[in-house]
Formats: structure tokens, sequence, C-alpha cells
């Protein structure tokens, strides 16, 4: 029996939403995901304590094209210190780890001004954890071991910072991770950060081990998760004001990064926390510290555009295809150089097919991704009328996969394609014949993104994918419904405009995500005029060949009879 999702649109009753999308000018402005040496400013004045600050994308600064932008925590804190006494130095970058903050090389500079300026009198902010719960080689860390137990969360927060600031002279502070907004207003697990992790990874409680850590130590903890906890289930629904938002539409709400008010909101806590439990740190603060004021206007971003997107002209110069097909990587994929580095995204036609891979082919390195609120992905398609009806089939096999929330593959219909443009916050109106959240027992098989919202058809039949596993895989367009068919599931089918943001085309074919090295066999897109399927003449071009050179033949061979009996 068939499933029947038909999304509605929910608004603010105080905010006039329209759809989200960015056109060519807006995709030139991509998220800064590292602070870059050059604009820090370290003030050496003597007497001045600096307060660094090391975290993730909860503290960082950004450059945002989100309708209303990302501020983290840290460029706030400032506000409320007195700048004769104590000066912020904000070294936070988005995406980090306590452990990838050292190694990669986009903060490894932050942690070498760090380590080079720090001094006695200095305070250190440790804000870690929303990454150090990502079930990844490079970002996890233990939140269930001792500090003295390498591969723990502690450890790296021991020995990487809260061993710097002491052997520096300098204060260290530990700050436990801010919750994210719970649109259901639960504020448990992985919303607090208590993961369930997996065999590779195991799961915890972050806060707890944070907790625990300043305890032994007898360092103060901010412990931001409960404050934030207690200060979000308070506010019930109301607490989305103190978010981001990718795009205008409400469902672009970003769960996980504050706006400027809500940065402001969170920085006052944390110095009002600190100042409660170390006497010197108190003495920093302002004179009757300002109370932040909503506005939504002064929020939205002055530079942000509403949808303009219209037919790529030129093909990709990276992905080169035969005719009708298309190639490119887009959205938000980690970099705008990474579309012509072949170890990151790589297009080979077959006779049958498309072999396609995101990311390193043998899983070391992710790059792209299907998130809650924008996407990444190599798209292997051609361009269709909107209105017109197809039906597209392949049989997928996985060479390689990274078991990861945000890795997919399979056949894809969307509204709108970039060519080879790394875009922030990039989403738009689409289904899918594919898996999604795959490290959960619930993952999805077919899922459709509409009016920005992941709406997932949770599996039933099928065994998660990994190496080596073969299904087959459909979407059946007719009218603006989209039967999905994976595997041996039940067909699920969308109701979902493919004209929102490209009024004229919509965007039809294969694709992969974050880590998926995946051969698609006997793709073939069918519709009224199709031309061929991928890597081969079709059926019916094949039958008009034949005919013609009958025809040719046939012709011929009067002609010569003719000369004969003329002779």
């Amino acid at each position: 029996m068939k499933k029947t999702f038909i999304a509605g649109i929910a608004l603010l009753a105080s905010i006039s939403f329209s759809a989200f999308a960015q056109d060519a000018a807006t995709a030139k402005l991509e998220k800064t995901e590292a602070v870059v040496a050059k604009e820090i400013s370290v003030p050496s004045t003597s007497g001045l304590s600096r307060i660094f600050i090391v975290g993730d994308s909860t503290a960082s600064p950004f450059n945002d094209p989100y309708y209303i932008p990302r501020f983290g925590f840290g460029t706030k804190l400032q506000d409320y210190l007195d700048p004769s006494k104590a000066a912020v130095v904000n070294l936070a970058v988005s995406g980090r780890s306590s452990i990838s903050f050292i190694s990669d090389s986009g903060s490894a500079v932050n942690y070498d001004i760090l380590k080079k300026n720090i001094r006695k009198g200095d305070y250190l902010v440790i804000a870690f954890g929303h990454n150090d719960e990502k079930l990844e080689a490079e970002r996890f860390t233990d939140p269930n071991m001792g500090k003295d137990d390498e591969g723990s969360f502690q450890y790296s927060l021991y020995h990487n910072y809260i061993k710097l600031a002491q052997d520096a002279g300098a204060t260290p502070i530990l700050v436990t991770p801010i919750v994210r907004y719970s649109p259901k207003g639960e504020y448990s697990g992985s919303v607090v950060h208590v993961t369930k992790g997996d065999e590779k990874f195991p799961g915890g409680d972050y806060p707890e081990a944070i907790r625990d850590l300043g305890k032994e130590l007898n360092i103060v903890v901010a412990d931001q998760t409960a404050n934030t906890k207690a200060l979000y289930e308070k506010e019930g629904e109301e607490a989305k004001k103190f978010h981001a938002m990718t795009g205008s539409k409400e469902a672009s709400l970003d769960s996980t990064h504050l706006n400027a008010y809500g940065a402001a909101v969170v920085a006052k806590m944390l110095a009002e926390d600190i100042a409660s439990k170390d006497s010197t740190f108190k003495g920093f603060l302002v004179a009757n510290l300002p109370s932040p004021s909503y506005s939504l206007e002064s929020l939205k971003n002055p530079a942000y555009v509403e949808p303009g997107f219209g037919a790529p002209t030129e093909k990709s110069s990276v992905f080169i295809t035969k005719e009708p097909w298309w190639g490119s990587a887009f959205g938000n994929i980690g970099g705008a150089k990474n579309p012509e580095n072949p170890d990151y995204f790589g297009i080979e036609e077959t006779e049958t097919g498309v072999t396609m891979h995101s990311g390193k082919k043998d899983g070391s390195k992710d790059v792209g991704k299907i998130a809650s609120s924008e996407d990444g992905i190599l798209f292997y398609f051609q361009k269709l009328p909107v209105d017109k009806d197809f039906t597209i089939k392949a049989t997928a096999k996985v060479l390689n996969l990274k078991s990861n929330n945000q890795v997919s593959f399979g056949l894809m219909a969307r509204d709108n394609v970039l060519i080879d443009e790394n875009v922030a916050g990039f989403n738009s109106n689409y289904v899918a014949a594919a898996p999604l959240k795959i490290k959960n027992e619930n993952w999805a098989a077919g899922f459709a993104r509409i009016d920005t919202v992941l709406n997932e058809n949770e599996h039933v039949v099928e065994s998660v994918p990994a190496k080596n596993t073969v299904v087959e895989l459909s979407i059946v367009k007719k009218g603006q419904e989209f039967t999905v068919k994976y595997g041996k599931e039940e067909p699920v089918t969308y109701t979902v405009n493919l004209g929102e943001n490209d009024k004229d085309n919509m965007y039809v074919g294969a694709f992969t995500s974050r880590n998926a090295y995946v051969e698609f066999t006997n793709l073939s897109l069918d519709y009224a005029g199709a031309k061929a399927a991928s890597g081969s003449s079709s059926p019916a071009a094949i039958i008009v060949i034949i005919v013609a050179v009958l025809a040719a033949i046939a012709v011929c061979a009067c002609v010569v009879l003719k000369k004969k009996k003329n002779a």
C-alpha cells in the first residue's frame, strides 16, 4: 500500500515567508568556516587580561549568506566586559572538535596563536562538545573515559587546553555545550549532548564529562547545557527566536546555531555564570550588564537575496559528460575548489550507467552532506520541462560507503541546480529514491525535501546499505506526484512543486553525498521525447536508426534496378 505525504506550510504569526534560495550573486557569499590568522588581533597591553576562546560554531564568528545569519556567543562576550580590563580574543572555528581544532589547517593557525600569546593573568574559555560527539575518526572523542586515557574527551580537554593555560599562568574555564533547539520542547538525548554512539564510537554524556573534569581539577565550569536547557524550556516555542535561519521560510530554522540576539543572550549568561564562580573575572564585568533586545528586522541579512534561479547555461568544465547528461557538485560541499579535486568527486560514464563518488573512495574524507537544513551533492542529471512526466530507474551497487547520517546515494528529481558552486545553507525542493540517516535504527528508505523540511520514509524490510549492497531504485512522476521506490520497500508518494525556483525546468538523475562510492547500472530516464539512456542508445532510437538504414538500402536498390533496366 502506498504512503502519501503532502507538505503543509506553517507560518510564523509575525513574519511573511517566501521561498529560500540563492541566486548567482548570493552564491558567492560562502560561509567562513575558519578564522584566518591575519584577521585576529591579540592586544599586548600590560595589565590587560585577554579572554581567549576556543571552541566550535556555537562560539565562532561567521560571514553568512543566511536570511538570519549565524553568530557564535564568543562574538558577543566583549559586550559584557570592560575593555580596559579584559579583551576577548575569539579563536573558535566552526565544525571543529577538541582534536580537529588542532589538526585541521584552518584552525591550527588559531591554536598556534593561542600557544604563542597566552600569559599569566589571561583566561582560556574552552567550549567544545558539539563536534566531539560526531561519529568520525577525525573529530570523535570518547566521553566515558578519564583525563589520562588517550582518545577520551577529558584527555583532549586537559592535555591540549587546560594544561596549556595552567602552564602559562592563565585560568582555564570549561564550558558545557549549549542545547539544540527542540521544536517539540523535548530536551533530552542528543539535543542535550547525551549520545548513543555505535560499536566503533561509543556514545555518552558530554556535558557530564566536562563537569566531572572540572570537579576533579577544581576548575570553574560554566554549565551552559543546564543554563540553555532551562532557558529554552521556559521560552517554549519562542526559543526559536535565538536561532539562525538559512532562508525566509520558518522551516529553514537552524536548530544548532545562534543568531545575533541568541548569541548575546547566551554570552550574557556565560559572563554571569563565570563571574559568580571567579571573583577576578567578576571584576571584568561592565556595570549594569545590558539586556539584549529582540528585533527581527535587525537580525535579517540585508544582503540576502530571494530566489532567482534559472536554468544553467553552461555545462561543468570539470565533469565531462555525454549529451543529454550533465554533471555538477554543488551546495555545501566544503570549499569552492572541491569540485576540481578528483579525490573528492568523480563521475565516470559507463555503457549502461555511471559510477560516482562523493568523498574519498576509501572513506577517509567526507565531502558534502544531506543535512536537516542544507545539502551538498554530486549530481549526474538531465534537464526536463517541469510539466513533463517521467520514469527514472537504476540498479545501484555500493562500492564503498561510510556509515554516517549525512551520507546518501540514489536517484533524485529536484527543482534547481548550480554548476560546481559551494554555497552554505543550500536547500530546495526534491524527491529522492535513496537511503538517509543510515546510522539510525529507523533510517529512511526514500525521502523528500519540501519547503526546506526533510520528509523521511522509514525503512521496513531492506537492510541498511553497506559495501556491496545492490538495490533497485525508481522515481515515477505524474503531475506533481512523485512515487519513490527503494528496493523492496513499499513505494511512497510525495506531492511537491519542482517549479518553485526554476519555473520552467526540473533536474532528474543520480546523486551521491558525503562519503559514497556507487555504481549505477541500467540507468534509464524515460519520457516523451527522451533521447537515450545513459551510456547507450535507447531502444526507440535504435529502431529509428534501423528503419532509416533499411529505407536507405531500399532506395539504393531501386536506383540500381532502374539503371539496369534503362541499360
